[in-house]
């Protein structure tokens, strides 16, 4: 933590959570965000991935390996997941920070429905 008593994120853990950005994409992002729980059941993940309470959590009844399970439902390496876990557990307004950053650089660079039936 610095002097203020906000987590500091580095350069790598940075590019983890921005590559599972990219992966859920702006939608999906947004809505993990209304999460405020941290289990599989209410979790970021859990509610970007499926948009509910439980549903995640459901699917993962059944596994061994829960972040490798969510690795393959995104297309990413574990490690992006297991960075997603620690960072919303550990250093949430962070996390939530970063998000909101990536969502507004992602936002102004998508175009709209306008310039795109130009």
């Amino acid at each position: 933590m610095n002097q203020a008593g906000e987590g500091t994120m580095r350069p790598e853990q940075k590019t983890l959570l921005t590559t599972a950005f990219e992966a859920l994409g702006p939608e999906r992002v947004t809505r993990g965000l209304k999460a405020t729980e941290h289990t599989w059941n209410d979790c970021f993940l859990a509610l970007a991935i499926h948009g509910e309470p439980g549903a995640l959590a459901r699917q993962l009844d059944r596994r061994w390996r829960r972040e490798h399970f969510v690795s393959t439902l995104l297309g990413v390496r574990v490690q992006v997941v297991n960075e997603v876990v620690r960072a919303w557990d550990q250093d949430e307004g962070t996390f939530r920070a970063l998000a909101a950053e990536w969502l507004e650089l992602n936002r102004a660079a998508a175009p709209t429905e306008a310039e795109v039936g130009a």
